[in-house]
C-alpha cells in the first residue's frame, strides 16, 4: 500500500510504471502468439532413452582473447559456435539451413548478487534465434550478439519467470498442456553458467571437472549446457537417442567451430582438424582483412575488418 501511495504521489514513478506494465504485456503477448519453431531433425516425439557427451576443456582466456578480438562477449563466441555446430551436423545429415534460424529457450538469473549465496529458483527464460543459416562466423556473433541485446532491452525474463510460477499452481494436466504449448516455440535449451573461478575441494581432494546438464520440457530433443570452472569452459549436448543419436558429432563440430574462429584472428593459420575435416561445411582458408581504421594516436588499428568493410565494428562509418 505504502508503495502504491509513493507511486501515485510521484509522476515520474507512475510514468515509469505504466511503461513498465506497457512492456510486460507486450512480451506476453508475443510470447503466447510465437508460432512453433521451424521443423527439422531436432523437433519431434522424443522417447525415454537419452545421449549425453561433452567437450573437452578450453582454456577461457582463449575464449576471451576471441571475444575481445571479435568485440562480442564470452557468451556470445560459445553460442556463436554452438550455432555453427548445428549447422554442421544439419548439413551433415542433407537438411537445408538456407536462411535458417531456430529458437532456443535461455535461462536468465534474477538473483540479486548479494543473494546469490541463497537456495531456490529464481530465473526467467528468453526465446533466443539461432542464425544458423549464416555460414560466416563472424557475422554469426554479430548477429547473435545483436539479438542479445534487443532481448535484455525487454523485460521477457521477468514475465516468464511470472508465468513459471503460475504454471507451477495449475493442476498436473493443465500445466503439461502449457508446458507442451510453450516447448513446441523453440527447439533447445541452452545455458552458460559461471562456475567458481578456483579450484574448489571435496573431502580435501581438488574437483577437476564440474558438469550439469540443463532440464529439457516438454518434447525437446536438444540440450546444451555450458559451464567455466577454474579457468576452463565445457560445452555438453544431452539429446534424445531417437531423435539426435550422435551428439558427439555435435561436439566435435563445436571443437571445429572454435578452431576456425581462432584462426580468423590468427592470420596465415587454419587448424589442422579443421583442414583435413570431410564435413560438407568444410573450412576453408581465409585471407585475414585489418582494418584501415585509426587509433587516437594516429596508428594503424590491427583488429580485422567486418566481413564486406573495410573496417572493424570501431571504425564502421556511420550510415
Amino acid at each position: 500500500l505504502q508503495a502504491g501511495l509513493l507511486t501515485l504521489a510521484n509522476p515520474r514513478r507512475l510514468i515509469d510504471a505504466a511503461k513498465i506494465g506497457a512492456l510486460g504485456a507486450l512480451a506476453a503477448s508475443k510470447l503466447m502468439l510465437l508460432n512453433p519453431d521451424r521443423q527439422t531433425l531436432f523437433k519431434g516425439q522424443c522417447g525415454v532413452t537419452k545421449r549425453a557427451v561433452w567437450s573437452k576443456p578450453i582454456k577461457l582466456a582463449e575464449v576471451k582473447t576471441l571475444a575481445h578480438a571479435l568485440h562480442g562477449t564470452v557468451n556470445d563466441v560459445l553460442l556463436a559456435a554452438v550455432t555453427g555446430a548445428l549447422r554442421r551436423y544439419l548439413e551433415s545429415k542433407d537438411q537445408s539451413v538456407a536462411g535458417l534460424n531456430i529458437r532456443a529457450m535461455v535461462p536468465v538469473n534474477l538473483r540479486p548478487p548479494d543473494r546469490f549465496n541463497q537456495l531456490g529458483n529464481q530465473f526467467g527464460l528468453v526465446i533466443l534465434s539461432l542464425p544458423v543459416g549464416a555460414r560466416d562466423p563472424v557475422q554469426r556473433i554479430i548477429v547473435l550478439k545483436k539479438r542479445m541485446d534487443d532481448i535484455k532491452d525487454t523485460p521477457e525474463a521477468l514475465v516468464a519467470f511470472g508465468l513459471l510460477g503460475g504454471m507451477g499452481v495449475t493442476p498436473a494436466q493443465i500445466e503439461d498442456v502449457l508446458v507442451k504449448f510453450f516447448a513446441s516455440k523453440v527447439s533447445a535449451v541452452m545455458t552458460n553458467v559461471p562456475g567458481p573461478r578456483e579450484t574448489i575441494y571435496l573431502a580435501g581432494e581438488p574437483l577437476k571437472r564440474i558438469m550439469f546438464w540443463v532440464p529439457q520440457p516438454g518434447n525437446l530433443s536438444l540440450g546444451v549446457s555450458i559451464i567455466s570452472y577454474a579457468g576452463e569452459v565445457i560445452v555438453g549436448v544431452a539429446t534424445d537417442a531417437g531423435l539426435i543419436p550422435d551428439p558427439d558429432q555435435i561436439i566435435a563440430a563445436f571443437d571445429d567451430e572454435i578452431a576456425h574462429l581462432k584462426a580468423w584472428i590468427t592470420p596465415g593459420e587454419m587448424p589442422q582438424r579443421a583442414a583435413r575435416s570431410k564435413h560438407p561445411a568444410e573450412v576453408k582458408a581465409v585471407e585475414v582483412r585489418r582494418c584501415h581504421g585509426h587509433t587516437r594516436t594516429s596508428q594503424p588499428c590491427k583488429n580485422r575488418a567486418l566481413p564486406n568493410s573495410d573496417y572493424c565494428r570501431l571504425h564502421q562509418p556511420a550510415t
